[in-house]
């Protein structure tokens, strides 16, 4: 890796923030990351998640990173399993979250996750702790996850490993309500239609897995915000939409972070207003990357990247790793004593 990132330039053919993020979503590319193990994590609610692990060639891995998917997604969304591609042909251990429910997880978890899931991450890295408490971790959160992480790194609630080394977040929603606030708005009406119909499936999955989960009629209009005050608050503990956003957007933790992290923004995110970026504290610990153009984890760069492809967030998600990994790892041997499947 060189020592400066390659800065980000839109494609000329994939302009605009709603084709960037569509296209980076749908990008073809490697998502070929071989054998994966099964871990379950037992939460003290009775939920449970389930961890997979993809092992790189090397028997001594150079680190660990955690990877942790949006809203709506699983460990297997095609910007997972890029990322977790090119982490592995560097010589990285990867670990891919699936959130209460997702992915192979489905039928584990009677809770839904939200934006404050923070005890899930730190249970979660927790469990990689357990077995490579020799090798240091990276953690990296795309969207929700990212405030998920920031939230857990700032708040001083839950155990966070001393080899946790470093976090990175992506586009992450660090102000609730100013995000749902936009993506109410009448020109993102496609993203508040595609998060709200998954949101929906995730509550009627729920009712088939638990024939006693709570049911509840939608309106035929339903924006997010809505769906938040009927569905994501109450069954999270919260009174009400505006107290769920209140309680746990990452933005009024960062100023406690101690530990390092990247905080990667575009400046024309959809739904996220770059806005609530503009007053970070000031901090050793939080490095703002904000780009020019890129959309919401799009970021199809007008150049090939040092990995020979245009995917620039793959990229650049991979080179602050590297960065934030300032010391070599102990050698690490696998453990398989928790695979499950």
């Amino acid at each position: 890796m060189i020592n400066e990132i390659t800065p980000f330039q839109p494609h000329r053919l994939v302009r605009g923030p709603h084709m960037q993020t569509i296209v980076g979503y749908y990008f073809p590319a490697n998502k070929r990351v071989g054998p994966t193990f099964y871990h379950k994590i037992f939460l003290p609610d009775g939920d449970a998640l389930i961890l997979c692990e993809n092992r790189p060639d090397s028997r001594t891995p150079k680190g660990a990173v955690l990877l942790m998917h949006g809203l709506g997604g699983e460990a297997s969304s095609p910007y997972m399993l890029r990322c977790a591609a090119i982490f592995k042909s560097h010589g990285w251990l990867v670990f891919r979250l699936n959130h209460r429910g997702c992915g192979e997880g489905r039928g584990l978890a009677r809770q839904i996750y939200n934006a404050g899931r923070s005890e899930d991450v730190s249970q979660t890295l927790v469990k990689i702790w357990d077995l490579y408490s020799d090798l240091p971790i990276i953690a990296v959160g795309f969207s929700l996850s990212g405030n998920m992480l920031l939230k857990l790194l700032g708040e001083d609630r839950h155990p966070i490993p001393s080899n946790l080394r470093g976090a990175i977040s992506v586009n992450a929603p660090i102000d609730l309500a100013a995000c749902a606030d936009s993506i109410c708005q009448k020109r993102n009406w496609i993203y508040n239609h595609r998060f709200v119909r998954m949101l929906k499936d995730t509550i009627q999955q729920r009712q088939r897995d638990f024939p006693d989960f709570p049911r509840i009629k939608f309106p035929r209009l339903l924006s997010l915000r809505k769906f938040d005050d009927l569905c994501t608050a109450p069954l999270s503990g919260y009174a009400d939409a505006d107290d769920y956003y209140k309680k746990c957007s990452a933005n009024q933790f960062l100023q406690n972070i101690t530990i390092p992290a990247w905080l990667l923004m575009s400046d024309d995110d959809p739904f996220i207003p770059v806005q609530v970026y503009y007053d970070l504290p000031a901090s050793q610990s939080l490095k703002l990357h904000l780009t020019h153009g890129g959309g919401h984890m799009g970021y199809v760069a007008a150049r090939k990247t040092p990995l020979g492809n245009h995917l620039w967030l793959d990229y650049a998600v991979l080179f602050f790793a590297e960065k934030l990994l300032q010391k070599q790892p102990v050698p690490s041997t696998f453990n398989t004593n928790q695979i499950i499947r």
